[in-house]
């Protein structure tokens, strides 16, 4: 409730009404029943604000500065309005704007209302020009809280049955402020011209005209004029198109407005900087047509009625309802994020492009993997799996979950890729249905997180064009500068899920996936809201089976005697298929090669492939026979033949390059792999040596024949192709291999044997004697790429290699970090802008040699960044000092604590650092907290971090938590004592936060604190929210706690009136089923659940109402659900109705209409007006205010003038009273008349009117 306002203070403004011209804010000032004294302002705030009351609501005024406009200037008047004002829970952005005729004429009002593929508002300049394409609009703007959008369906239902109040606001506004008279509420002097878009103005002489006439058309061609019937102003609901630029054309206006779908009804340049985070609704006068024909003369008017239009739907907005909704978010806090997510945004997009989005999500290939896979692949081999009736009632049945697993070599991988491509044939034209796969890849750190998987699996899903969820994702991330954590990623990719009939996940690898009970437990949450049929290929773990045991999975395992036939067909076809094979060996010979190949291979095709290798050495029969009768009969035997076969003098090289490509962070390009071959070891310290640089690259082959591959790195494609090639081992079971060597007694495979820990620490010292080299100023050039090859493999990589090794004190791995960090300051600087670690993704978008960051971080804080304990131990020891604030984080111990560094931030710590130093996200444990770092959390409350420190962006550390969607964290905040009923930054409460985003699992954590009252305030709130948003598991499980679903809540009536409202099915289905809460109450202005899906044409909840007994009968304002469908043209929907109700209804009145008929007729809706004729509907009823169906029909507003003639030709074949009296409007003919519709006046006088 509003109150007086000299007691006012900020928090009692629940109301923001942001205007863009002087004049816009003096017609606002104008509708306020009460004027307010002024209040202090912060220095920062530099807003004008007027301020006062209208109805029960307490309302801020503020003006972008003179002479300034734009999204831009909106948001910045929208940010610093939310921050003086943090009571403000709505908003309004009014004033004028551009109509697009012909329905919208000068003077009418244009109400921003949310439609099926937008939320009111559009940013037509907000998108990419495309070559051949022109300009293609890649973002759409938020819709408005509910609370407006319900508002926005009274104001309509009000407009309809008693027409608009404007009038008598205009004539109030005359009668307190007669000075505005003049220009603000007489419309009678101003002309409403309309030229064709093609006719431009004609300029008037300055020297000829007064300053009122340079604005006016008065040289225009009057005759080119379109010709219209005058009418009074209206009031028109759709869509707005706002941007950065005034359109000043007619074919440039139809064109925008066509590229929008031709919905488009008024142009304006503020709206799209408001409306994701000032949710509002936007309400313009029209004052020009937005051509070239622009005049001044309408702006006051349009202004005023507008701010009429303003004023008569705050009337409506329920006082109680607002009071209790959680105040505005501020904008995002600073006015640079709001530009980032509306209008600067678009500058992020035109290098964010669709495809630049997806390699952000994953810059992983997996198309490339796949091609690799499908490059083995022999015809007709595979064929047994996909006959398989497990796979069958996989793939094509109801079973979710098959498990294919084999020993080493067995062909899984091979296996996988004939699954993905039988899959994507089989589904290709299938649009509910979509196939994504994965290849985990030991050789690759990449290729082998759960994380990594996920990001790939998203990134197929939303191809080719991300939707908005996603892109918001990632531009908030972009203002962060952080990745979006994966958490988040899981929960855009559930939401992308959601609507798909099916997915199906190919993964394979499983067993060299790093973090397998993650990935498990991802899945798993994923099944809980989507149909996802997964098939995962592994070998036969202990670990692994369990958990397919307990995920009831279907086994397939690739046993000898299904894949023989396999093996024979591979070998044939590789034997074959080769044309100097066939010439070479007689055809008896042949089949015996053949044979021993097929027996000895034993059905693993890893095995059959190094054998073929070995047959095609053979140039004698001397050799073959050798060959064929030492042909290895394991994988052992035949890795230890190929590395026996390096020389002495090769041994030093092939190791390290094994070393390397057993354990790299991403594969290895070849020109890396090359320039590994320039080292020599001395000691056990690295050189370069450019003279035994390999003068062909390909040339590494023959260092380890057979054990390593080279492939391009997109695809398949043949190595003589242009682009960038990687260098890998040949197969995961070589690096099986390498790492058993260690353990065998044969002294001869030492020198091969690698040990994970070892291979590390070498890596780790062979990267920093790389980087060593660049020790001069100006070291980092364009050339570097090609002078330093491995310089950013080096650069990127040397610290997550030395984190996964012991670095003991005093080492020469030690000993060369702090040379780095403490001594070196040109390579310290040199390394940090070779690879910009605090914003990695800018590393992969320019070329080496470009300085990525103005000012460089210190090495405390680069040292905690990446995780080297050892470092800081070092720089805190010999220069202990404070923190200072720098880098993306704030500081070292903020970046220690998101990248989850426990050592690194005990360190820190234990150096003097304040636990609660503030950063990034507030507190380093609500830095930790969102980011999902369990072990920082534990460290930073064993050292008393505050767990309900409040910041900017989080209320506190377990709403951060909640945020980042880790349920972990949050097991750990609530167990160290967080009160889950503290207020959020965003949000009530933990639980309506946790509600809010979705997120069922942490929402049963909440509840199970047993913290939570069912009767509060909070909970309902909670409640409504999940059955607002559609969380139907979490409306269930809140259901189950306690509270009544049929308790009332004046905002949405009830939790079903609310589901409805909102088209959520599933949860309308779970309430009806459950037989929760009355399924007749009756909301004032909206009436019963049947009325409001009636309204919003879900003809799928109207089903399960009716078929649950709704009673169809029951009124609201506009009559029973049947006279709703019928004005809103329904059809389906009314069919229903008749069917349910047996025609009873077809004669009820209620309503503004009167009939249903009338209704139907009023509108246009000539195929329901012939339903309802045809189930009995009388035409001659009297009822309503038009009195018979025909005077209806003759002042209706209809789509089209030939709707509204043929519904009015219906009605006269039906032999429809023509000379019934209406009270207000007389006959029919005179109906049509004073409406102006000379074509129904000439139909009704035919039939005798």
């Amino acid at each position: 409730m509003a109150q007086e306002g000299a007691f006012m203070s900020r928090e009692n403004y629940t109301v923001g009404w942001v205007c863009a011209l002087p004049k816009e804010m003096v017609a606002a000032t104008a509708m306020l029943d009460e004027v307010h004294p002024p209040l202090s302002q912060p220095l920062h705030d530099s807003n004008n604000y007027r301020l006062g009351r209208i109805g029960h609501h307490n309302v801020v005024i503020a003006c972008l500065p003179l002479g300034v406009i734009g999204n831009n200037a909106s948001a910045t008047v929208a940010t610093r309005l939310t921050s003086t004002f943090p009571g403000i829970r709505v908003g309004l952005m009014v004033g004028i704007g551009g109509g697009v005729p012909t329905a919208v004429r000068l003077g009418d009002v244009v109400v921003s209302a949310p439609g099926d593929s937008h939320g009111g508002v559009v940013q037509w300049d907000f998108g990419k020009t495309e070559q051949s394409h022109g300009f293609r609009r890649v973002g759409s703007l938020d819709s408005p809280p509910t609370i407006l959008k319900t508002t926005l369906a009274a104001l309509r239902v009000k407009h309809e049955m008693e027409g608009p109040q404007i009038p008598e606001f205009l004539d109030t506004m005359e009668r307190k402020w007669p000075r505005l008279a003049p220009k603000y509420t007489r419309r009678e002097t101003l002309e409403d011209t309309l030229f064709p878009s093609e006719y431009q103005h004609v300029d008037t002489k300055p020297d000829q005209l007064g300053d009122d006439q340079l604005q006016s058309c008065s040289c225009c061609d009057y005759s080119k004029a379109i010709r219209r019937i005058p009418r009074d102003m209206r009031v028109h609901y759709g869509l707005i198109a706002s941007g950065n630029q005034v359109i000043k054309d007619g074919k440039f206006r139809d064109e925008v407005n066509s590229q929008l779908g031709g919905k488009v009804l008024c142009f304006e340049m503020e709206s799209a900087g408001l409306m994701n985070d000032f949710r509002c609704i936007v309400i313009r006068g029209i004052c020009d047509y937005a051509d070239s024909h622009k005049n001044k003369a309408w702006q006051e008017y349009a202004a005023a009625v507008a701010a009429a239009t303003a004023k008569e739907f705050l009337l409506l907005v329920p006082g109680q309802e607002l009071a209790i909704m959680p105040p505005m978010v501020k904008v995002l806090d600073h006015v640079e994020q709001i530009q980032m997510d509306m209008t600067s945004m678009k500058d992020v997009l035109q290098d964010l492009d669709d495809g630049d989005l997806l390699q952000r999500i994953s810059d992983l290939d997996t198309a490339a993997d796949h091609e690799r896979a499908r490059s083995k692949h022999v015809p007709t081999t595979g064929e047994w799996l996909l006959q398989d009736d497990s796979y069958i009632s996989w793939a094509h049945g109801n079973e979710r979950l098959l498990w294919l697993y084999g020993i080493p070599g067995s062909g899984k991988t091979m296996l996988s890729s004939t699954v993905i491509n039988d899959l994507q044939k089989a589904y290709q034209h299938d649009q509910g249905t979509r196939v994504a796969f994965f290849y985990f890849d030991v050789t690759d750190s990449r290729k082998r997180t759960a994380e990594g998987c996920m990001r790939s699996i998203l990134r197929q899903i939303t191809a080719p064009r991300p939707p908005e969820a996603v892109r918001a994702l990632y531009v908030r991330s972009r203002r962060i500068y952080t990745q979006p954590t994966m958490a988040s990623i899981l929960c855009v990719l559930k939401e992308t899920l959601k609507p798909l009939k099916r997915c199906f996940m190919v993964i394979d690898g499983l067993d060299e996936c790093d973090d397998i009970g993650t990935f498990l437990e991802t899945l798993v949450s994923i099944n809980s809201v989507a149909t996802v049929n997964l098939l995962v290929t592994s070998h036969l773990w202990p670990s692994i089976q369990r958990a397919m045991s307990t995920g009831r999975a279907i086994r397939i395992e690739i046993e000898m005697s299904r894949i023989e036939k396999d093996v024979h067909t591979y070998t044939h076809q590789r034997l074959y298929g080769k044309e100097e094979f066939s010439r070479r060996w007689p055809e008896k010979l042949k089949k015996q090669i053949h044979r021993s190949l097929v027996l000895k291979a034993a059905g693993l095709f890893r095995l059959a492939e190094c054998q073929l290798r070995e047959i095609e050495r053979c140039y004698s029969y001397h050799d073959l026979e050798a060959a064929l009768h030492t042909l290895p009969t394991s994988l052992s035997n035949i890795y230890d033949q190929m590395l026996d076969q390096i020389s002495l003098t090769r041994r030093e090289q092939a190791q390290c390059l094994l070393m390397w490509l057993a354990f790299p962070m991403r594969p290895l390009f070849l020109e890396e792999a090359s320039e590994l071959l320039a080292l020599r070891f001395h000691g056990s310290l690295p050189r370069l040596d450019p003279r035994r640089r390999v003068l062909e690259p390909q040339d590494i082959l023959s260092i380890c024949p057979g054990v390593i591959t080279v492939a391009h790195k997109d695809s398949g494609k043949p190595q003589d192709s242009s682009g960038q090639f990687v260098v890998r081992l040949a197969h995961a079971s070589v690096k099986d291999y390498l790492i058993s060597c260690g353990s065998s007694p044969d002294e001869s495979k030492k020198w091969y044997s690698l040990d994970e820990n070892l291979a590390h620490h070498s890596i780790a010292m062979t990267c920093l004697h790389y980087l060593s080299q660049l020790n001069a100023p100006n070291a980092i050039t364009s050339k570097l790429q090609g002078d330093y090859p491995l310089a950013q493999y080096a650069a990127q990589f040397w610290p997550s290699h030395a984190r996964l090794t012991s670095v003991k004190p005093g080492s020469r791995l030690q000993l060369l970090m702090e040379d780095v960090f403490v001594f070196h300051a040109n390579v310290f600087t040199n390394w940090v802008r070779i690879h910009d670690f605090d914003e990695p993704w800018r590393t992969r978008t320019k070329p080496l040699g470009v300085l990525f960051t103005p000012f460089l971080s210190s090495p405390l804080y680069i040292a905690s960044l990446v995780g080297l304990d050892t470092v800081v131990s070092c720089i805190l020891s010999n220069e202990p000092e404070t923190l200072t604030a720098e880098g993306v984080y704030g500081n070292a111990l903020h970046a220690a604590a998101a990248k989850g560094h426990s050592r690194v931030v005990k360190l820190l710590l234990n150096s003097g650092v304040p636990v609660d130093t503030a950063g990034l996200y507030g507190t380093a444990l609500q830095t930790a907290a969102y980011e999902g770092q369990v072990a920082v959390c534990h460290v930073l409350l064993n050292n008393n971090a505050d767990i309900h420190a409040r910041s900017d962006e989080f209320g506190n550390p377990l709403e951060a938590a909640i945020y980042g969607g880790h349920v972990e964290v949050v097991q750990v905040l609530l167990d160290r004592g967080a009160d889950i009923t503290k207020p959020g930054r965003h949000y009530v409460d933990s639980l309506h936060t946790a509600c809010t985003l979705g997120n069922l699992d942490i929402v049963e954590l909440l509840l199970d604190q047993r913290q939570i009252n069912p009767l509060s305030q909070s909970y309902n709130l909670a409640l409504q929210t999940s059955s607002d948003r559609g969380f139907a598991q979490i409306y269930a499980l809140l259901q189950a706690f306690g509270p009544n679903p049929g308790a009332r809540d004046e905002l949405y009536g009830t939790a079903l009136h609310a589901a409805v409202a909102d088209g959520y099915t599933q949860i309308v289905k779970l309430m009806l089923e459950q037989k929760q809460g009355d399924i007749n109450a009756v909301k004032e202005e909206h009436g019963t659940p049947l009325c409001i899906a009636s309204t919003t044409g879900n003809e799928e909840i109207v089903q399960l109402l009716l078929n649950s007994g709704a009673n169809p009968r029951i009124q609201c304002p506009a009559g029973t659900p049947l006279h709703i469908a019928s004005s809103l043209g329904h059809l389906s929907i009314a069919r229903m109705l008749l069917e349910t109700s047996k025609t009873s209804m077809i004669n009820s009145i209620g309503g503004h209409f009167g009939t249903p008929l009338q209704a139907a007729c009023y509108r246009g809706h000539t195929e329901i007006a012939k339903l309802l004729l045809h189930s009995g509907a009388d035409p001659n009823l009297p009822a309503g205010r038009y009195t018979s169906a025909l005077h209806a029909a003759a002042c209706g507003i209809c789509l089209s003038a030939h709707a509204q003639t043929e519904t009015v030709q219906l009605l006269l074949d039906y032999r429809t009273d023509v000379n019934i009296v209406s009270e207000e409007f007389g006959t029919p003919v005179q109906a049509a008349l004073s409406c102006g519709n000379l074509r129904v006046v000439r139909l009704i006088e035919r039939y005798g009117g």
